[in-house]
């Protein structure tokens, strides 16, 4: 039967679309597509005024109040009017491991948008004194910078209720962004201006070459079995094996430090700083092929309104960037930003499109790719969360689409820089996550200490 739906409804925006096609492609697997994280903080809370604050949140936030059906083979969205949630969970934790271990099973099972289910919270309460609040939304409502300004919303909110202190600025319109968004993929001129300007992009260094974080076994392996030693980008989508794990890594606080100062100072993001860290590992030990391609996943929001509006806005953009070892560590990052303002001016044109045309253009299969892996960093640090001293915890899928998608972050927990990446456990090994870690570790000690040092130095001592 169909769904009736009585309020004015929408099509998907780019970035929601890139999301449905995750979905579409992962055939059993359905928790890939959305985001379980939490926020821990060292005071007690009254659950009832986060209940309250929460209520409050689903009034202004209105991606909360989307809802999804499907009409002849599409999905489409709308916004329901506002609701109250009467049952949030309050689970109470002996341990971090006990917290991760029922969480973590809670990341695993599926949000089923179109069933009216878009997210589920949970509130709980640690032994030690610790209380936090665990969101798992699915991916086409919300971007992790959603879910970052869902998290300091609630909190500032929750502070207003508590403490008198003043109610935090009204979000944005997930709704007008919508709007503006699917106007702006109806003007063909638009989209094609930027597939001009995506094709001189691609055309330039020409074909990109596959560097996996895995070393050439797989692009050598698929050489072998193709019989063809010139081929760039080996095919590893597999819809079946599936399964993933997250590996996680810490730099020490002096040498996060040194790292935080080092870009401070020269006005160099964690964006582009740690991508060149990985980079030059990825280099190292892919015989020192120079050619490296990321897809960095970008939040896509420019105005005051729009980065303080929840939804989902995120673009995977297209980061190659040839590196000839005679450059110096400056001289890279300097590249880099080059490359990021680039991205940054071209990132309204869908990624689909671009998917499209890179095959059109290379003669790519379905399944064939050249990127090493999906890279985010994610801007929060201490006073992100309506500055409450808070720990930040994601979960793991279980279940992933992509060989590996990497994000770097501050931990507010502890001043450290920590690194993450969830990986398909048959691409890419525990093992080897670990050593890119550690080999990206190895590259930003050097660089920060000496910037002047060439890539090729420092290739040569890691």
């Amino acid at each position: 039967m169909k769904k009736k739906v009585f309020k004015t409804s929408y099509d998907l925006i780019p970035a929601q679309d890139m999301i449905q096609f995750m979905l579409k492609h992962s055939f059993f697997h359905k928790q890939v597509t959305q985001i379980p994280e939490s926020m821990i903080v060292k005071k007690d809370i009254d659950f009832d005024v986060m209940k309250k604050a929460f209520n409050i949140e689903i009034e202004r936030n209105d991606c909360l109040r989307l809802r999804f059906f499907k009409e002849k083979g599409k999905i489409k969205q709308y916004f329901i009017d506002e609701f109250k949630v009467d049952n949030i969970p309050v689970l109470n934790f002996k341990s971090d491991e006990e917290r991760n271990a029922v969480l973590g099973a809670d990341a695993q099972k599926p949000v089923r948008m179109l069933k009216d289910e878009t997210f589920r919270i949970k509130f709980f309460r640690m032994s030690d004194g610790r209380c936090g609040v665990y969101l798992n939304v699915h991916h086409v409502v919300m971007d992790n910078a959603a879910v970052f300004v869902f998290f300091a919303d609630l909190f500032a909110i929750y502070d207003h209720l508590v403490s008198g202190t003043d109610m935090p600025k009204p979000l944005g319109s997930y709704e007008d962004i919508i709007k503006k968004e699917l106007a702006y993929v109806a003007n063909p001129e638009n989209l094609k201006k930027e597939e001009l300007a995506y094709r001189e992009y691609m055309e330039k260094d020409g074909e990109p070459l596959y560097l996996g974080v895995e070393g050439p076994r797989h692009l050598e392996a698929e050489r072998a079995k193709k019989k063809n030693p010139n081929l760039k980008a080996p095919s590893l989508f597999d819809p079946i094996n599936d399964k993933a794990e997250v590996t996680k890594h810490r730099i020490n606080k002096a040498d996060s430090e040194k790292i935080f100062k080092f870009m401070k100072e020269n006005g160099v993001g964690g964006e582009c700083l740690v991508q060149l860290a990985m980079r030059l590992h990825v280099s190292k030990i892919n015989n020192r092929h120079n050619d490296t391609y990321f897809i960095v996943l970008c939040p896509r929001r420019r105005t005051l309104k729009e980065k303080r509006a929840g939804g989902n806005l995120a673009v995977p953009l297209p980061w190659r960037v040839v590196l000839p070892e005679e450059t110096t560590f400056m001289d890279a990052l300097k590249k880099m930003q080059d490359i990021q303002f680039w991205a940054f001016k071209h990132m309204d044109y869908p990624y689909l499109e671009y998917r499209k045309l890179q095959r059109e253009m290379y003669n790519y299969s379905a399944a064939a790719g050249a990127s090493t892996m999906m890279f985010s960093w994610f801007p929060i640090d201490e006073g992100s969360m309506n500055n409450w001293d808070y720990e930040f915890e994601a979960y793991s899928l279980g279940r992933y689409i992509m060989v590996i998608y990497t994000f770097a972050r501050m931990d507010a927990a502890t001043g450290c820089l920590n690194l993450s990446c969830m990986h398909r456990t048959k691409y890419v090994t525990v093992d080897e996550a670990k050593a890119l870690h550690e080999g990206a570790e190895k590259v930003l000690k050097l660089g920060v200490e000496n910037p002047d040092m060439t890539l090729g130095e420092i290739m040569d001592r890691i």
